[in-house]
């Protein structure tokens, strides 16, 4: 898998699919939820079992992440692999990584190629001479230490035409490279009050709802929270 990936990362931003629009800082993905986080900030951006995040919480949290990310060497147009369940931990992790100006690969853990991986979250890394394929990062004190401090916006990174996300091709042939403008296309449908995260490997329905400016559940009753 990290040998494909590799492929797609020496990818130019053009062979990427559906790109629309200008390459500008307006159609990055974040920028369209820290829009919304300036709008209502105390609205509820997450809701996951009784746990409830703010587009404020959820925004300042993806920054410090971002920010550790960075540090730690994620740069823009690096991709992340990330192998974690639906939960309010992975929206931060997703949201900071696309702020790193960079994209990621949502793997389900329970996939027999999420095996491969030597942790939860790694970044992909050109292999030469004797370095490894991966640099592996323990996000358990990050993410704890995110969600203690606030932190600013960082300055946009990222344009339309760079990459957000990594999908895997039909039956697996080929990896698909969607771009930021093409998500933030779905901001123009605007998503339920109460928005289930499914399973897409895109993500593509947390971030309507979180451009739009929903509130986005991963409760088996969601009609039991509301919204604010």
């Amino acid at each position: 898998m990290a040998e494909r990936l590799l492929e797609c990362h020496r990818q130019p931003a053009d062979a990427a699919v559906g790109i629309q629009g200008g390459n500008v800082a307006s159609e990055a993905i974040h920028r369209a939820i820290e829009l919304q986080t300036a709008t209502r900030p105390d609205g509820s951006a997450l809701a996951d079992a009784g746990r409830t995040l703010s587009y404020r919480q959820l925004n300042q949290q993806a920054n410090a992440l971002a920010r550790h990310l960075i540090a730690s060497g994620l740069v823009r147009g690096s991709v992340a692999l990330v192998r974690m369940h639906r939960s309010s931990e992975l929206a931060v992790v997703l949201l900071a990584v696309l702020k790193a100006g960079a994209a990621y690969a949502w793997i389900d853990p329970d996939a027999p190629q999420a095996m491969d991986l030597p942790a939860s979250f790694c970044i992909v890394k050109e292999k030469t001479g004797r370095e490894r394929r991966y640099l592996a990062l323990d996000l358990t004190n990050a993410l704890r230490d995110a969600a203690e401090r606030p932190s600013p916006n960082l300055p946009i990174l990222s344009r339309g035409t760079d990459i957000a996300c990594v999908l895997p091709g039909d039956s697996g042939a080929a990896y698909v490279l969607v771009p930021h403008a093409t998500v933030t296309e779905l901001a123009s449908r605007r998503a339920p009050r109460l928005s289930a995260w499914d399973a897409d490997p895109g993500a593509f329905g947390l971030w309507q709802a979180l451009m739009t400016g929903a509130t986005v559940t991963l409760s088996e009753t969601p009609q039991q929270i509301v919204a604010a």
